[in-house]
C-alpha cells in the first residue's frame, strides 16, 4: 500500500470520492427507502431507520416526492406510513398531491402532520387494524429558544413580551389554517375542532367508524 501525504493527488482524490461520490450514494439510498414504486403506487415510509432512528418528515422529501411523481406519470395512489413530522413540509408534500390528482391509503399509522397529507387524497382508505391519529400543534421549549434569538433583532421584539404577543397572533393563524384546510378537504367541522382537543403528547386515534363518518376515510 502506498501511503499519500496530505498534499497529495492521491489524499485529494480520496477525500473527493468520499464527498462527491459517497454523499450522494447515500443519499439516494435513503430516498429509495422512504419513495418506493410499485405499479400505479407509490409508497412513502418515514418510520425506516436510518442510523438506527426513525426519520420524520421534512422538506428534502418534498423535492424527493415531485421528482418521483414527474417520473412515473402513472401514479395513482399514495400509501403513506409516518408518525408525523414538520407540519409546513407536510402542507407541501399535501399541495403535490392535490396537484397530482392522487388517492391516499394509510395500511399501518398516519399521525400527527401526517395526517395532512392522508387528506390531499381524493379517494382515501385504510386497512382495517390501521389507525390515523390527531394531535395539537406544537412548539417545543428549545425550538422558540431558538426562534427568538434568531429573528428577534429582525423582528423588533425588544422584550421576550413582544415575541410573546406575535407568537399568540401567529397560533392562532396557524390554528385557523389548520382547521380551514381540514375543512376544505371534506371533514366535517366538528370534528375537525375535536382534533385539536389533545397536546401532542396524548395523541387521539378515532375509530374508523368516526372517521368515516366525518369525512376523514371516504370508503
Amino acid at each position: 500500500m502506498i501511503r499519500q501525504g496530505r498534499g497529495s493527488v492521491g489524499w485529494l482524490l480520496t477525500v473527493a470520492l468520499a464527498v462527491g461520490i459517497g454523499a450522494p450514494v447515500l443519499a439516494q439510498e435513503e430516498t429509495e427507502q422512504r419513495f418506493r414504486v410499485e405499479g400505479d403506487r407509490l409508497f412513502y415510509d418515514t418510520t425506516v431507520l436510518v442510523d438506527g432512528v426513525e426519520r420524520d418528515i421534512r422538506y428534502s422529501d418534498v423535492e424527493d416526492l415531485r421528482t418521483v411523481l414527474r417520473r412515473h406519470n402513472g401514479i395513482k395512489v399514495l400509501e403513506v406510513n409516518s408518525t408525523g413530522g414538520g407540519h409546513y413540509p407536510s402542507m407541501d408534500i399535501a399541495a403535490l398531491i392535490i396537484d397530482f390528482d392522487l388517492d391516499t391509503h394509510v395500511e399501518n399509522t398516519c399521525e400527527s402532520s401526517c395526517v395532512n397529507i392522508f387528506l390531499a387524497g381524493n379517494t382515501r382508505t385504510m386497512a382495517r387494524g390501521a389507525r390515523i391519529g390527531f394531535h395539537q400543534l406544537s412548539w417545543n421549549e428549545r425550538s422558540v429558544e431558538e426562534y427568538y434569538n434568531k429573528h428577534r433583532d429582525r423582528r423588533e421584539w425588544d422584550t421576550p413580551f413582544k415575541f410573546a404577543e406575535w407568537m399568540y397572533q401567529d397560533t392562532q393563524t396557524e390554528t385557523f389554517n389548520r382547521l380551514d384546510y381540514l375543512v376544505k378537504r371534506g371533514v366535517d367541522p366538528l370534528f375537525a375542532i375535536q382534533t385539536i382537543r389533545k397536546p401532542d403528547t396524548s395523541m387521539w386515534f378515532p375509530y374508523r367508524a368516526m372517521l368515516m363518518a366525518a369525512g376523514v376515510v371516504t370508503q
